[in-house]
């Protein structure tokens, strides 16, 4: 374990395939699901701080997607939007919400 090296969550919907998270990888650990009754920032911070420097894939409902960007501040994400994972980058300086590979853009207009 690396303590001062930030984890990097890969939030995926529950019942999706952990290998085919986006930006995953080959040697991503993959969580258990975030229980219903979940306090959802305490236990991502718990798993960032146990796989310091590792990638881990999280799978998680949407009623818990939308705990982790109020967190951020974030509204919640629209239905189409849900299919896409989440990167977190958890460390000692905090949480930082980093851009989805192959996520949904709008075309420029």
């Amino acid at each position: 374990m690396a303590l001062h090296c930030a984890a990097t969550l890969v939030l995926v919907p529950v019942g999706a395939a952990p290998d085919a998270a986006a930006g995953a990888g080959a040697g991503a650990v993959v969580a258990r699901p975030l229980g219903p009754q979940a306090e959802v920032v305490e236990e991502l911070q718990a798993l960032a701080d146990l796989h310091r420097g590792q990638r881990v894939v999280v799978p998680v409902g949407p009623e818990q997607l939308a705990a982790v960007l109020d967190h951020f501040g974030r509204a919640p994400r629209a239905a189409d939007h849900t299919a896409d994972p989440v990167l977190l980058e958890i460390g000692d300086d905090g949480w930082t919400l980093l851009p989805a590979v192959g996520r949904h853009q709008a075309p420029d207009d």
